[in-house]
């Protein structure tokens, strides 16, 4: 079994990153000989090379990198680990980081997320919003603890419970020969010019599926960032907009714009809230998805 120390492990690695134990040695203010002893000393202890010297500098073995990777797995835990301890002696009991949808959060998980804050001020959030195909590879990335995002399928490897959901709504200015309607087919669009969001977001990867199911191409004129800058452009007549209605509600109103509701089985859109599957979530993570879904909480194990 290695018994190195985090201090050997952080010495190989910036070596092998700098390609240089001079420069290793000087970085972490550590003398020449003694960065030298502590490789040599880990290279013993696992008994065999790790790297090797070229005219240019040092260069990690195949073990080498090997060990590269294990030292930035111990020394990222070793961080956190610090954090944590730090926060509860401040008196932050708990660290969740949480990756959402522009979507979800513009819709509820905002909101929710300030009565959380307010009811547990000792649990602290990192907050991140990311598309919900880059949620969910943060999710299974073990970047996040938690992703809400807009659900499609089930995902392999994740652990799914249900968060409410929206409507989509077609966006037009109030004098589009379409805003008089009641409600409006996907095909009774593709004509217009749309103003989408990028296309990494879950509301493009639908409306373009659903445009090849019906052997059309959407004719998107611009693609924004944002559901604010998506109805500027729309209020500007620069085309119209598929948006999640009760989200964009405050800015159609404040634009003037009109909502028209996308009358599609598919447009009635799920959120739901995504944690690994074979690993139980930390404690203070399952606290916000149970107040997320109005679980009363678990008492704590003796």
């Amino acid at each position: 079994m290695l018994s190195h120390d985090l201090q050997t492990l952080r010495i190989f690695l910036t070596a092998c990153e700098l390609r240089s134990m001079s420069k290793a040695s000087e970085r972490l203010n550590i003398a020449l000989s003694a960065a030298s002893r502590r490789v040599s000393l880990l290279e013993h202890e696992v008994g065999t090379r790790l790297i090797v010297r070229r005219p240019h500098g040092i260069e990690p073995t195949a073990a080498g990198v090997t060990m590269m990777n294990y030292a930035r797995d111990v020394l990222r835990l070793g961080e956190k680990l610090q954090v944590s301890i730090e926060e509860h002696r401040l008196g932050v009991r708990g660290y969740v980081r949480v990756c959402a949808s522009s979507s979800v959060l513009v819709h509820r998980l905002a909101h929710d997320l300030s009565r959380f804050v307010a009811a547990n001020p000792e649990i602290k959030l990192d907050l991140e919003e990311r598309p919900s195909e880059s949620t969910i590879d943060a999710v299974l990335h073990k970047q996040a603890d938690l992703g809400v995002f807009v659900r499609s399928a089930d995902i392999d490897g994740l652990a799914v419970t249900p968060y409410e959901g929206d409507q989509l709504a077609v966006a037009l200015r109030g004098d589009h020969p379409l805003a008089g309607r009641e409600a409006l087919a996907f095909a009774d669009i593709l004509d217009e010019d749309l103003v989408g969001l990028e296309s990494g977001t879950a509301v493009h990867r639908l409306l373009s599926f659903r445009a090849r199911e019906l052997g059309r191409v959407m004719k998107t004129r611009v693609q924004v960032r944002s559901f604010e800058v998506m109805c500027l452009m729309i209020s500007e007549g620069l085309g119209i907009g598929i948006l999640p209605e009760k989200a964009v509600q405050p800015l159609a109103q404040a634009m003037g714009l009109r909502l028209v509701r996308l009358a599609e089985p598919w447009a009635k859109r799920e959120y739901a809230i995504c944690v690994l599957a074979a690993e139980d979530p930390p404690a203070p993570a399952q606290r916000l998805i149970d107040f997320l879904t109005d679980k009363p909480a678990t008492a704590p194990k003796r």
